[in-house]
């Protein structure tokens, strides 16, 4: 089954620094990012985080990926490779369009939702599902600048995030 030290490490090589503050785009004046764990976005969670010495933020910081990201059906997909994947999507864009474009990608019923049935099927194939699920992510973003040509600003990481 797939482990999330492995997917949190993915994560993470995506996101701000785990021991600095990056500055949140788009986010209120004044909002940072530790680990990608916003102000804006996750106040609490990132005051809890900030209190922390940078030394002890890493436990702190998995926990919180833990509970907002990870979930029951991730521990049931084989492949590390399939599962870093979609949770990645899943902190980029959400979990619902995450999943969505994983049952898009496995050629399953499409509802956004996790089950049984999407787990089963993404289990069948994962090695194809990767290429597929790379090809939906790429485009699911391109449609997004297509709609909003001011997000073209992120286009190239999002790209190389999901080409990774």
């Amino acid at each position: 089954m797939s482990d999330f030290a492995t997917s949190l490490a993915w994560v993470l090589n995506f996101e701000d620094p785990m021991h600095q503050y990056a500055t949140v785009p788009d986010a209120p004046p004044g909002a940072f990012a530790i680990a990608g764990v916003n102000s804006a976005a996750w106040p609490k969670d990132f005051a809890t985080i900030n209190a922390l010495v940078p030394e002890w933020r890493a436990g702190a910081v998995a926990q919180f990926y833990r509970e907002e990201f990870w979930n029951q059906w991730l521990e049931q997909i084989i492949s590390d490779d399939v599962a870093k994947r979609v949770f990645d999507a899943s902190v980029n864009m959400g979990s619902r369009v995450a999943v969505r474009l994983l049952q898009q990608s496995a050629g399953c019923a499409v509802d956004g939702e996790w089950g049984p049935i999407t787990v089963e099927t993404v289990n069948a194939s994962p090695v194809m599902l990767v290429d597929n699920f790379i090809v939906n992510r790429c485009q699911h973003y391109r449609d997004i600048v297509a709609k909003n040509p001011a997000d073209q600003k992120y286009l190239t990481g999002w790209l190389a995030r999901a080409n990774a």
